[in-house]
């Protein structure tokens, strides 16, 4: 493009030139100029245009030969298409230089914003080529759920290498979880003070935050959340005990059942103890055993050994007195578990079980027994079991390591990424060993990957599927 002193060129308009004589640049331009002045008017006249800024500077290029010159002139226009071409037909009138016969031809007006447009489609389209080589291509879902991510990650902070809140330093009470994911989902609704266990894991900057500031903690719907929390307390200070609905993981829980599973707090020294509250009787609180019956008498069973919380002691034989006609005998040591024996044709039988196998009276007056079956121990398969040592590797790092069928390591990943990383996995995965609780959306995710085991730290609520489900 000829250089011009116009701010924006439109056209460019290209003519060839002839002159049979030897010439110079200067003569040409004084010939266009002084022949083409007058035949338009004043408002088409080149003098005007130029100093106006119509026009610019005619670039002129010159070839000598023989007694004859001839070269290429252009003069660059912001005039629009009309008033161009009217200009462009004006120079073809040149028809002397001189003394020496000339002749001009225009071989072209080009509109200088097309190329500028082509240019800039061609160079648009090879950013856009790179950008998507080097950052790959990203759905619309998935990248709303990457942000969403990230915010919330970022509230997270690393408070003496323990995973918790924003408030944690700051806020006088905090609330003690299981796992980095719960923490993510209070953090979610608005609970900035929460601080990660990391299981069983116990590190020591947890025990010293929990002396010196109010400690509650928040644990899973299981009997695993029983075993971190009293873990936790012969370690350090516990002082308030939150407890998830049964079955239910607190990363599971909706903002109202966290906030209502957190006002119902109750102190450590009270949560295992029984009573009312929400909490599950353990082994160390059964309830006093004191019914009564309405057959027309009464019948204790007193236990024969004295002195623990009056509690009676299950698997020993215990003494009954019954006063409805029947003679004395020893109270079994054992009930069958489908069995509910009467008491000489009553009017009821009486034979409630607790979770653990063993009777359980609620004690008082006219006390309703409630019936829940049995909870079975989880049978875990040897070759299972023969997989802990590289199962411990992983506890505590929110680590997922994939194996083929021989068991032999595929790929470990983290945990969060574990359900994107899975369809992606080339080789056949067998098993899948991982620091996290087993959910019913892995499940099925590894289910339509062919993978035939899971082993994890716990169970969520899951529905029967093909691939088979463990705990260590």
């Amino acid at each position: 493009m000829a250089k011009t002193y116009l701010s924006a060129v439109k056209y460019e308009i290209l003519a060839n030139y002839e002159v049979q004589g030897v010439v110079e640049k200067p003569d040409i331009v004084g010939a266009i100029f002084g022949q083409c002045e007058g035949l338009l008017g004043e408002d088409m006249d080149l003098k005007e245009l130029q100093q106006s800024g119509k026009i610019g500077r005619i670039e002129i290029t010159v070839k000598k030969g023989k007694g004859t010159t001839s070269g290429e002139v252009v003069i660059p226009s912001s005039l629009d298409q009309v008033k161009t071409s009217i200009l462009a037909a004006t120079v073809e009138t040149v028809e002397k230089v001189g003394p020496f016969e000339a002749k001009v031809k225009v071989t072209k007006i080009q509109d200088t914003r097309k190329e500028k447009r082509e240019t800039i489609t061609d160079r648009a389209k090879e950013l856009l080529k790179r950008m998507q080589e080097t950052q790959g291509a990203m759905e619309s879902t998935e990248l709303a759920d990457t942000i969403k991510t990230e915010i919330r990650t970022e509230k997270i902070v690393n408070f003496r290498n323990l995973q918790a809140g924003p408030e944690v330093e700051t806020s006088e009470e905090i609330i003690v979880v299981e796992g980095r994911a719960d923490v993510l989902k209070l953090l979610s609704y608005g609970i900035n003070n929460a601080v990660a266990m990391n299981g069983g894991n116990i590190d020591t900057p947890l025990i010293q935050l929990c002396k010196e500031k109010i400690a509650t903690v928040l644990i899973d719907g299981d009997r695993g959340g029983e075993l971190n929390v009293k873990k936790l307390a012969s370690l350090t200070k516990v002082d308030f005990v939150a407890k998830a609905p049964d079955g239910k993981e607190v990363e599971e829980l909706v903002q109202k059942e966290i906030l209502q599973a957190l006002k119902r707090k109750v102190p450590y020294a009270e949560a295992f103890k029984g009573g009312d509250n929400n909490f599950t009787p353990s082994f160390e609180s059964r309830p006093r055993f004191e019914p009564r019956n309405n057959f027309g008498g009464e019948r204790s069973f007193t236990p024969r050994h004295q002195g623990h919380d009056n509690r009676p002691q299950f698997g020993r034989s215990f003494e009954r007195r019954p006063s409805f006609g029947q003679s004395q005998g020893a109270y079994p040591e054992r009930r069958s578990f489908d069995r509910r024996p009467s008491f000489n044709g009553g009017e009821r039988s009486f034979a409630p079980r607790n979770n653990f196998g063993r009777p359980s009276f609620n004690g008082g007056y006219n006390a309703q027994p409630q019936y829940t079956p049995m909870q079975r121990e989880e049978v875990v398969p040897q070759e299972i079991l023969d997989m802990k040592k590289e199962f411990e590797k992983l506890k505590g790092k929110s680590k997922a390591r994939m194996l083929d069928d021989k068991k032999k390591k595929i790929k470990d990943v983290e945990v969060k990424d574990l359900l994107d990383a899975l369809p992606k996995q080339k080789k056949k995965v067998h098993t899948i060993l991982f620091d996290g609780i087993i959910t019913n959306r892995l499940v099925e995710a590894a289910e339509g990957r062919g993978v035939e085991v899971i082993v994890g730290v716990k169970k969520g609520q899951i529905t029967p599927q093909k691939v088979k489900t463990y705990t260590m």
